[in-house]
Order: structure tokens, then sequence, then C-alpha cells
């Protein structure tokens, strides 16, 4: 099966039925070792972010492009959802790997996401 003809039907697939992202569980973090101190800059949230959202996964654009899931954000005073958007990857096969929160001693700290 062509390129073209492999993105046309994934095109028409999403466009028919909707993709749909699922929260994602990530395993829990090890224990900070004793006296641990968040890396410089790091702000530590006292409560926990919300659940993640479900979203609909549009349909992909028509060129080369990988899914970066919506998160959470902290503005200073609470939480904000950002909406999931679709980017294009900096080099061929490089993916995504989806920030989130940790929890820390004293509250959750946000490791950001990143291409691998």
């Amino acid at each position: 099966m062509t390129r073209a003809a492999l993105a046309a039907g994934l095109l028409f697939t999403g466009l028919s039925s909707g993709l749909t992202a699922l929260a994602q569980d990530y395993p829990p973090p090890p224990p900070p070792p004793p006296g641990y101190a968040p890396p410089p800059g790091a702000v530590v949230v006292p409560t926990a972010p919300p659940p993640l959202r479900v979203e609909v996964v549009p349909a992909p654009p028509p060129y080369q492009a990988i899914w970066q899931p919506g998160f959470w954000r902290w503005d200073g005073r609470g939480y904000r959802w950002v909406r999931g958007h679709y980017v294009r990857p900096p080099r061929a096969r490089h993916e995504w790997v989806a920030g989130h929160w940790e929890p820390r001693p004293g509250g959750h700290i946000w490791i950001e996401g990143f291409w691998r």
C-alpha cells in the first residue's frame, strides 16, 4: 500500500469515527532520596492535578505530524487544561515523550515533555 493510500485511509477513518486519546497512567516514580530538593526553577504545587481529560483526537494533518496529548498546567493559582495538538517532529522517526506531574515531598512538580 502506498503512503498516499495509507494516509487517505487514516484520514477517512479519523474523520468518520473520531479518534479518542485516553488518559495515560504513568507508573509511580521511585521515592526521592533523603534530603531531596526540587530542581532549580521547579515549582512545587501542593495539590495534585485533576485526572487527565479524555480528548477526541482529530484526523492527522496531510503532513507528517505527531499528536501531543493535553495536560494540566499550573498558572500560580490553579490548574488550567492545555489542549492536545499535532506538531511536526524535529526529525524523522522522533517520538514525543509526554510531560507529566510527579509527586514529590511537599506536592507535585511538572516534568516537561521531550523528543526522543
